[in-house]
C-alpha cells in the first residue's frame, strides 16, 4: 500500500498546530525536555521551511546549504505570527513535494541519499513524531498510526536515521562493534541491527569522546561473538520506540501497546544508549 505523503504531512502539521494552540507556550515536551510547546512549534515551522527552500532552489551542494542557513529569518516572538508562518512554511514545502518527482537530485544530511525522494519521506516521519509530542505536551491521548507508516517510519530510522551517524565520526576517532539486536515487528521481515562506538580523544582541545552508532548488518556473521538481543512489538510500537518516543505508549488513543526487548543485559545497555542519542 502507497503512502500518500503529502496528505500526511498536511494533516499531521495542521493537528499539532491545533494541539500546540490549545496549550501554555511554556509547557515542556516530554519527549524532548530542552523544549517548550512553542519551541516545538518553531522548530516544525523552520524545518518545513528549510527543507521547502532546499527544493525551491534545487541545492545540492553544502555551500548551498549553507546559503540558505544564513539567509532564515529569525522566530518570531508573537505566537500568532509564529503559528500563520508555520501555516505558510507547510504549504511552501507541499508545492516543493509536489513540483518534483522522487527522482530528482536534491542535498540530503546523508551521502547515501540524495534525491527529492528521501525528504519527502523524512518530512512525513518527523511530522508524526513530532505530532505525537505535542499530544503528550498538551497531556491528550496520542492518536495512533497507520500500520503503513509506522513500518516505513521504522523503515527509515534502520536505513536513514541511525546510519547516518557513521558519516559524522571524526577521523582521529575508532570504532567498535559492541553488540547485535534483531528486529521484529509484527508482520514485517526481522532485521539485524548491528551497534559499534566511536570513541577517541579530539586532538584540538583532548575532549574525549565515546557515542553509539548503529546500521543495519548485511551478513549474520557480522554479529559473531556479539551480544544479543531482540525488539519484538506491534508496527506503531517498534517505530516510536526507535524514535525514542516509546512514553507514548501509555497514551494511545485506542490503548496501551508494548515493546519486547530481551537478550543479553550488555547489548541491551548499547541499545538504550543509541535509542537515547535521540531523533529531534
Amino acid at each position: 500500500m502507497s503512502i500518500d505523503s503529502l496528505t500526511i504531512i498536511q494533516q499531521e502539521a495542521d493537528r499539532l498546530a491545533t494541539v500546540l494552540a490549545a496549550t501554555d507556550p511554556a509547557q515542556r515536551v516530554p519527549t524532548c525536555p530542552d523544549w517548550t510547546a512553542a519551541d516545538l512549534l518553531w522548530h516544525l515551522t523552520e524545518v518545513h521551511e528549510f527543507w521547502a527552500a532546499i527544493l525551491a532552489s534545487r541545492a545540492t551542494t553544502e555551500q548551498e546549504v549553507m546559503a540558505i542557513e544564513e539567509a532564515k529569518a529569525p522566530r518570531p516572538a508573537e505566537q500568532d505570527v509564529l503559528s500563520a508562518r508555520r501555516e505558510a512554511a507547510t504549504k511552501s514545502l507541499l508545492a516543493q513535494l509536489t513540483a518534483r518527482s522522487d527522482e530528482e537530485a536534491a542535498w540530503f544530511w546523508f551521502s547515501q541519499e540524495q534525491t527529492v525522494g528521501v525528504t519527502r519521506r523524512m518530512q512525513t516521519h518527523e511530522a508524526t513524531i513530532h505530532r505525537v509530542d505535542a499530544e503528550l505536551t498538551a497531556g491528550r491521548p496520542v492518536t495512533s498510526i497507520s500500520p503503513e507508516v509506522a513500518a516505513a517510519g521504522l523503515d527509515h530510522v534502520l536505513r536513514v536515521m541511525w546510519p547516518a551517524g557513521h558519516e559524522w565520526i571524526p577521523d582521529w576517532a575508532s570504532t567498535t562493534p559492541v553488540a547485535a539486536i534483531e528486529i521484529r515487528p509484527d508482520g514485517g521481515a526481522p532485521q539485524l541491527l548491528g551497534i559499534s562506538r566511536w570513541s577517541g580523544t579530539r586532538p584540538r582541545d583532548g575532549q574525549e569522546f565515546d557515542a553509539p552508532v548503529g546500521r543495519l548488518l548485511e551478513e549474520p556473521a557480522d554479529a559473531e561473538g556479539l551480544p544479543r538481543a531482540t525488539v519484538s512489538g506491534s508496527a506503531i510500537s517498534v517505530n516510536l520506540w526507535a524514535w525514542g518516543r516509546a512514553q507514548a505508549l501509555d497514551h494511545l488513543a485506542d490503548g496501551p501497546d508494548a515493546v519486547e526487548i530481551h537478550g543479553d543485559p550488555e547489548a541491551i545497555r548499547q541499545l538504550e544508549a543509541l535509542i537515547a542519542e535521540g531523533h529531534d
